[in-house]
């Protein structure tokens, strides 16, 4: 039993620590996000986005983009991990499983474009952004 307490008053004290400063670390991942956004906006044209993007909406961390039509579509992911742009595909209810997303397939998405789904952390640099920009903008 007093294992358990121990852990119990360890994790609260985790999540305590977790949480100094949650609204300034959530500011600067959104504020990256933004930035990523603005670029993808300006750089690669016919960019569209799946989801609520707006600072209220969606979740923070994570971009769904649906990106324009390219002969490299079909490779487009395993070509961004190899240029060290790591990423996934589709939708992050589909994670893992084989065949079309039922959320893309809800939203009508059409085939010819890749879905990338990109994450943020408050670790997130706008070097690492411009970089991931720059391999997308080579690959498309």
């Amino acid at each position: 039993m007093l294992l358990l307490t121990q852990g119990i008053v360890g994790l609260a004290k985790a999540l305590e620590i977790a949480n100094v400063g949650i609204q300034d670390k959530i500011k600067k991942v959104q504020a990256i996000k933004f930035y990523f956004i603005k670029q993808l906006e300006d750089k690669i044209k016919g960019t569209c986005f799946n989801g609520d993007i707006s600072p209220e909406g969606g979740l923070y961390t994570v971009l769904n983009v649906s990106l324009p039509p390219s002969k490299k579509s079909s490779t487009l992911l395993f070509q961004l991990d190899i240029n060290g742009v790591f990423v996934s595909g589709g939708s992050a209810c589909n994670s893992g499983a084989v065949g079309s997303s039922h959320v893309l397939l809800g939203i009508n998405h059409p085939d010819n474009r890749s879905v990338v789904r990109f994450s943020f952390s408050k670790f997130t640099t706008t070097e690492e952004v411009d970089y991931a920009i720059g391999v997308l903008k080579d690959l498309i």
